[in-house]
């Protein structure tokens, strides 16, 4: 794969890369000299993931991003979608 660089200093990654590594736009990046090539390395983001929870007042579920909130897995999803209509 090559890459052109532009007049403002900025390089494409192609769609297939970008996908692969999972990069979207605003990814911040690490970037290093190493034996005379350009190294890009993605920052983790370290945001905490969203989960689904349910409102103990109205029944609810809603997504809750906060630590003390049971990990969001495909069975939990599965679960809480039971008593979707």
């Amino acid at each position: 794969m090559t890459t052109v660089l532009s007049s403002k200093g900025q390089v494409v990654l192609n769609a297939a890369l970008r996908r692969s590594l999972g990069l979207s736009a605003g990814t911040v990046f690490n970037v290093r000299l190493e034996n005379q090539s350009i190294v890009l390395e993605p920052v983790k983001s370290g945001r905490p993931q969203g989960r689904i929870v349910k409102d103990r007042r109205s029944g609810f579920s809603g997504l809750d991003i906060g630590d003390s909130s049971p990990p969001l897995t495909s069975e939990r999803v599965r679960e809480l979608l039971i008593d979707f209509p």
